[in-house]
């Protein structure tokens, strides 16, 4: 069976995670979530056949703060939404490097709050200057993003079904 993901929501329908077809599989198998959308695929056991969830969820409701979210690069740029922070311009993931606002020479950090996304040409106008002393101007301060507002952004390109979800 191909890989198929399932958008897991908290029982206040807020998103969760992705996971696989087969987590979701046995959330509602064991009574732990509810499947609200369904896929066009089916598993078969020896006597049945199961309609795979497309988006399933939970009886339990997640508090947000028991989440962690790295500060990698990947989610600095969904974060930025791959915009450079001092130009403004919109770059492909590959074009795009991290910034530390306070440089890592000064004791700047690799923390939410100190690196943002930045073109490679802005990123070396601004070399090893404070934001203060720099030639460029950061557009906007740096902040930690809600777990969720990363969910939906990393995920609001995927499954059709999922979008009214996000």
């Amino acid at each position: 069976m191909e890989n198929i993901s399932v958008l897991k929501l908290d029982s206040a329908f807020k998103p969760i995670e992705i996971i696989s077809w087969e987590e979701a599989f046995l959330l509602t198998w064991l009574k732990k979530a509810w499947a609200v959308e369904y896929s066009d695929k089916w598993v078969h056991s020896a006597t049945k056949a199961f309609q795979i969830p497309s988006v399933i969820v939970l009886f339990q409701y997640i508090d947000e703060k028991l989440f962690t979210l790295p500060c990698t690069r990947k989610n600095v740029l969904i974060r930025d939404e791959n915009k450079c922070q001092y130009c403004g311009k919109q770059f492909r993931e590959a074009s795009l490097t991290l910034d530390h606002v306070i440089p890592r020479s000064k004791g700047g950090k690799s923390i939410w709050t100190n690196v943002v996304a930045a073109c490679k040409p802005c990123n070396q106008k601004k070399r090893d200057y404070l934001v203060e002393n720099a030639p460029v101007t950061l557009l906007r301060r740096p902040k930690r993003p809600s777990y969720r507002s990363i969910i939906k952004k990393r995920f609001e390109k995927g499954n059709l079904k999922w979008k009214e979800y996000l």
